[in-house]
């Protein structure tokens, strides 16, 4: 990943650099090209105005520079005549400008003479003569690429020395990221330290803080687990302990009803342990499973609960009914929200006593679905209502048995799904009130 964003980074800017340096240049070699030019362009003219100001009559074939004499034909510069009387006394009409057109306007012009291109000046003298002063286009064009060329190739050397450059600055830039990559590949599965956030650039910083936060997050759940795992021992192996026991209990000799109620005895234990197994692979379905969601009646999912822990409640002598049920659709895994009604409203009725009640609403509010299920038992210890929902977890001072993971199994299917769950004592200080809230469909 480090390698593959140095990549990026370098190919990205060794592009740009490339570019802007062929641009760069190109505009440079066109902008000395024209300069050079209108330079040239300026010698012609101040050729034409010293020749004005010397006041010495232009023979017609005078005009040739002391750099022709030396054999520099290429930076010559040619001077002629105009005018029909000038033109007549020619006697070499093969000579560069030898025939020039008597109406040329005064100023610069281009035209071909003998198969060669010429820039021309026109001026008319002081006298009322007009001359021309000209030169190859060839010779000054080449001498405008020379100019061009010479800002041209700094630039395009530097455009690889910029690419290397840029790769260099990355890769060190980047260093630190890769150290800690280093440092992350070294490690065994146990170590879950923070990585060092000094000397980490601004841009990977957050990356890091996550990093960092991620292996907080992850070793306390690693921790949760270990201890889930102690407690779970520990809870199963109370009831084989004393099933032990009751097995070897049946083996002395005893009477017939002695021995039927060991045996009764015996299968209740089993009964406890077989439920405790029951909840601990509900929770562990809860956690890992990823069931899709569908659209749901939360309504119709209320009444299927109270229709099976209605007999729960009349067994103990308690009045299970409902005070509201509105018309709610949700998008969730049905069985999900099942578990989590089934378990908050199957705690209500063992921790209610004898002759309690306890009641269960479905409505909206604020634009929320609410489940809420309230009763008439001893309440919430003050302190414990955050620890209700931890595995393995009783209140004490209750004759109630149970495993201790409903509560815990109620909150995984709400962190699921993305609802909350709250337990806290009524108002009126008379029993406890459930709510999960969820936002519906």
């Amino acid at each position: 990943m480090n390698k593959s964003l140095r990549s990026k980074l370098s190919g990205w800017i060794a592009i740009v650099t490339i570019i802007s340096g062929i641009t760069a240049g190109v505009c440079s070699f066109l902008l000395a090209f024209r300069e050079a030019q209108e330079l040239q362009d300026d010698q012609l003219l101040q050729v034409a105005l010293l020749i004005g100001r010397s006041g010495k009559a232009v023979e017609p074939w005078a005009g040739m520079t002391r750099a022709e004499e030396k054999g520099d034909p290429d930076a010559r510069i040619v001077i002629r005549p105009l005018g029909s009387q000038e033109q007549a006394v020619q006697s070499n009409r093969a000579a560069p400008l030898s025939e020039l057109p008597a109406n040329l306007a005064d100023g610069f012009t281009t035209i071909d003479s003998h198969g060669d291109t010429w820039r021309l000046f026109i001026r008319t003298l002081p006298s009322g003569k007009r001359i021309a002063v000209g030169q190859l286009t060839a010779v000054r064009n080449e001498t405008a690429r020379d100019s061009g060329l010479r800002t041209l190739i700094p630039l395009l050397l530097l455009v690889p020395f910029l690419t290397l450059l840029t790769a260099w600055i990355v890769r060190r830039s980047l260093a630190p990221v890769t150290d800690l990559s280093g440092q992350l590949d070294q490690r065994d599965d146990t170590n879950l330290t923070t990585l060092p956030e000094l000397g980490v650039p601004e841009e990977i910083r957050p990356f890091v803080v996550s990093i960092n936060s991620l292996m907080r997050r992850l070793a306390e759940t690693i921790e949760q687990q270990r201890r889930f795992i102690a407690d779970a021992a520990h809870e199963l192996r109370s009831p084989l302990t004393a099933l032990t026991l009751q097995a070897e209990n049946l083996e002395q000799q005893v009477s017939p009803e002695e021995r039927r109620e060991r045996l009764q005895q015996l299968k209740s234990g089993l009964a406890r342990t077989r439920s405790l197994l029951d909840q601990l692979l509900s929770l562990a379905r809860q956690q890992s499973s990823a069931v899709p969601a569908a659209e749901v009646h939360l309504n119709g999912i209320v009444r299927q609960v109270l229709e099976d822990l209605i007999p729960m409640a009349a067994a103990k002598g308690i009045d299970l009914g409902c005070e509201r049920l509105d018309q709610i659709v949700v998008n969730a895994p049905a069985e999900g929200l099942a578990i989590l009604m089934r378990n908050a409203v199957d705690n209500a009725i063992r921790y209610t006593p004898v002759g309690g009640m306890v009641t269960v609403a479905l409505f909206y509010e604020e634009g929320q679905a609410v489940f809420q299920v309230s009763d008439t038992g001893p309440g919430i210890p003050e302190g414990e209502e955050d620890l209700l929902f931890e595995p393995f977890y009783r209140v004490m001072g209750t004759d109630e048995t149970g495993s201790g993971l409903g509560l815990s199994i109620v909150r995984s299917i709400a962190d699921r799904l993305g609802g909350k769950v709250t337990l806290r004592n009524r108002k009126d200080g008379k029993g406890a009130l459930f709510r999960y809230i969820c936002t519906p469909e």
